[in-house]
């Protein structure tokens, strides 16, 4: 049976000079001739070129431009066209209406085609994640970094590192495998060097990666607070756009979430963060009785350090945290892990306030009257909360003199990226150590395939499907 064809509109929806239809798969073409009237033929078309169409759909006559990439050498290694169009809403949905009267073309899902590219090994899992970076980038420095490991340098790194693991492994392996063989023994030195050389190799990966670039134009404003708050959905309704994966389940979003919008003309970053209570729940356990649920409890300990890492790096970096409680939850525990954060950095932001009646509401700001009492799911208090936000940002800049809260890296990598250099990292140290402490080779080569799994995670060779799942859901539909 044949591959579905994919269809999306690419651009942002509303009106504009030009709409672009991205469409990929086996029937790309059949699809888009079938409404064409004129007599060209864009299988003749050579090359990434254009041609020309005049479509008749669902009562119009309209002339659009064609754009062929042939497989394999498309972005998605299979059949794609680009159809080119008047930036008119209703046109566009007819338009969409007829090419899905094809059986086998259906809507694409959100990275639906970088996820293609990944799976057909046109891309690797690093290129595919900077592209999302890429897209969501709010500054200069953080779109140079995303389009350096977007043109395969961060995976070229990865690559070497794993060349020269590879090799040191073999050469304990064979030490091992043939013990009895009448062969040179490697020397423990010589395979000390080995890992040494490793190490020094994903250290100096890790230095020049980072969680975040700070945009220097802009206030930078962070919702964090406890899992199911309702910040994803702040942040959405802030920005007047699904941007955030708003769900039930903990542990949703791991890397930070923004956007970027003008208040009061002051351009303002606002972050999504995860839920500071389900990174520590499991750490907490014993004592507390607390248990992460939902995504959060199949994180491992490495992803659970580097979400912790990056939303502290967020928390520092912020010119204004934004602790959003969920009303409904009792204060002593929406506020316990807020204390840690300046007081003058920090704006308490009560949500589900329409779960609420009068009394807890007046409770509330009784209690805590600088608090901005919202509604994600109304709309009731966002536009308090944006006037709050710019009156704060009026007079925060990151200009010339400031001190950068994040030295600019070569490469802006995602939580899952970072763990996975984590766990390389504390997999060399302690083969490194096995070796040192004479503890027998087997040892030493079981902690370098930690490390080469490790490594093999970033670049997606061996990513389990629930982590694809969770880094391709982050994308927009068309990309």
């Amino acid at each position: 049976m044949l591959a579905t064809t994919i269809l999306a509109v690419s651009t942002a929806p509303g009106v504009g000079s030009r709409a672009v239809l991205r469409l990929s798969g086996p029937r790309a073409v059949t699809a888009v001739m079938a409404l064409a009237v004129d007599g060209h033929v864009i299988e003749d078309v050579a090359g990434f070129s254009g041609v020309e169409l005049e479509l008749r759909f669902g009562g119009f006559d309209l002339l659009v431009w064609a754009v062929r990439f042939r497989a394999p050498r498309s972005y998605t290694r299979e059949e794609m066209l680009e159809l080119h169009v008047v930036s008119c809403t209703p046109l566009v949905a007819a338009l969409c209406r007829a090419l899905l009267r094809d059986e086998d073309v259906r809507w694409a899902g959100p990275g639906e085609f970088t996820l293609r590219a990944f799976t057909r090994g046109r891309i690797d899992l690093s290129q595919a994640e900077a592209v999302a970076r890429l897209i969501a980038a709010t500054g200069e420095e953080e779109a140079r970094a995303a389009r350096r490991a977007l043109a395969g340098d961060l995976g070229r790194e990865v690559e070497s590192v794993v060349n020269v693991l590879t090799e040191a492994l073999a050469l304990i392996e064979a030490g091992i495998d043939f013990a009895d063989e009448d062969l040179p023994e490697v020397a423990p030195d010589i395979l000390l060097e080995r890992l040494d050389d490793v190490g020094a190799r994903i250290t100096s990966l890790r230095a020049s990666t980072s969680l975040r670039v700070a945009d220097s134009g802009a206030s930078h404003v962070v919702f964090a607070g406890l899992p199911n708050a309702g910040k994803s959905s702040l942040l959405n309704a802030v920005l007047g756009r699904p941007e955030a994966i708003v769900s039930d389940l903990e542990g949703t979003t791991r890397d930070p979430v923004r956007g970027v919008t003008n208040e009061g003309g002051v351009r303002v970053s606002w972050t999504d963060l995860a839920g500071t209570t389900s990174l520590d729940a499991l750490q907490r356990e014993s004592s507390s009785r607390t248990v992460a649920r939902g995504l959060d409890r199949r994180m491992s300990d490495a992803t659970r350090r580097a979400v912790r890492r990056l939303t502290d790096v967020e928390l520092r970096a912020a010119d204004t945290v934004l602790w959003v409680v969920d009303g409904t939850v009792a204060e002593d525990v929406s506020l316990a892990d807020s204390r840690g954060i300046d007081a003058s950095r920090r704006v308490l932001v009560v949500n589900k306030i329409d779960l609420l009646d009068d009394r807890v509401r007046r409770t509330w700001a009784r209690r805590h009257p600088g608090a901005c009492l919202v509604s994600a799911v109304t709309g009731a208090g966002i536009d308090v909360l944006r006037r709050l936000v710019a009156d704060r940002s009026a007079g925060v800049r990151s200009g010339p003199g400031a001190e950068p809260s994040v030295e600019a890296p070569r490469y802006l990598t995602s939580a899952h990226q970072e763990s996975a250099l984590d766990e390389a990292d504390d997999a060399m140290v302690r083969a490194r150590s096995a070796l040192n402490a004479d503890h027998g080779n087997e040892l030493a080569a079981a902690d370098l395939r930690d490390a080469l799994r490790a490594l093999e995670d970033l670049a997606g060779t061996v990513t389990p499907d629930d982590v694809l799942g969770l880094i391709f859901s982050r994308f927009c539909v068309g990309k």
